[in-house]
């Protein structure tokens, strides 16, 4: 009977038990995707990751939900990649600096980049795909409440907008962080799950001007039709939300860049912090789009199959 080791972390923070939780095989050689399938069940979170060696990248990267494989997912990335530099799978790893790695998904071959110190992760960054971009939400009072607001929750502008940087999500100005905050987890539920799916999206990215300094944004998750009120951090989400940003010009970058900080999970007591960059070229263009972040590992265990 094979055993297979597993490893649990939270991502986008280096407090246990805050952040985004996550579930790593980091050797899945000998899995099925029917076996992963039920072994993302199993684990019961908003994602399990599996490692195999790959031809084409550093490593391949498998993304599985409870509920179906994903192509792509951002916390995911970053737990996955800091787990492996942490046990030293990734062979002559320098002690101090930045490595280059690149992953194989399902949304193609991307880059990775470790930062390192003394041997060990400090920051993981990954690079997600070029911003696609989707339908608006056009009756601004119908989305209010659906997510759970009054009619005067969403402002005029920049408007509600599908966009995927690794999965169709729509991002949702709102007026206030106090708005913001007295949402209910999930919305309506079902209500905010039609309203998505006729937008093509499961996910709604809520976000306000945060109140500290150094913060861009406080934002909210809500995707009831996956399973998941709400999401205590979205790396897909936070990569999606900066291009929106600077789409919209919100965010305005220097020389080329547009840096981000996003809070999330506050709500629900599991708080996170995501860094954004975008890249764009001399017209304003988007050219890159990265997501980066810290995870600590609290759990060690092995699956017997």
């Amino acid at each position: 009977m094979p055993n297979h080791r597993f490893y649990q972390l939270d991502v986008f923070t280096t407090t246990p038990l805050a952040g985004n939780p996550l579930a790593v095989f980091p050797d899945a050689r000998g899995l099925t995707p029917a076996t992963m399938q039920a072994l993302g069940r199993e684990m019961n979170l908003s994602e399990t990751t599996f490692v195999f060696p790959s031809d084409a990248a550093t490593r391949r990267v498998r993304f599985f939900t409870p509920a179906a494989e994903i192509p792509l997912a951002g916390h995911p990335t970053i737990g996955t990649w800091w787990l492996l530099a942490e046990l030293g799978l990734l062979g002559g790893i320098v002690a101090d600096g930045t490595v280059a790695c690149t992953q194989e998904t399902g949304r193609g071959v991307l880059p990775v980049d470790l930062t390192l110190s003394g041997g060990r992760p400090v920051r993981v960054e990954m690079t997600q795909a070029l911003p696609e971009w989707g339908a608006t939400a056009d009756d601004r009072t119908a989305l209010a409440r659906a997510v759970g607001g009054d009619d005067r929750l969403i402002p005029n502008a920049p408007p509600p907008q599908v966009i995927s940087t690794a999965l169709p999500q729509l991002m949702i100005p709102v007026r206030s962080r106090a708005d913001l905050a007295a949402l209910p987890s999930g919305g309506t539920g079902g209500e905010l799950t039609a309203l998505l799916r006729g937008l093509g999206t499961d996910c709604a990215m809520l976000y306000a001007t945060a109140e500290a300094p150094d913060l861009t944004a406080h934002c909210r998750m809500f995707a009831p039709g996956l399973g998941v009120p709400e999401d205590p951090a979205t790396g897909s989400a936070a990569g999606a939300l900066g291009a929106y940003l600077v789409h919209h010009g919100a965010v305005t970058p220097r020389n080329g860049e547009a840096r981000m900080v996003f809070e999330q999970g506050i709500e629900i007591g599991r708080p996170s912090r995501i860094d954004v960059r975008v890249v764009t070229d001399e017209g304003g263009v988007i050219t890159r789009v990265h997501v980066g972040g810290a995870a600590v590992r609290v759990i060690t265990g092995e699956v017997a199959l």
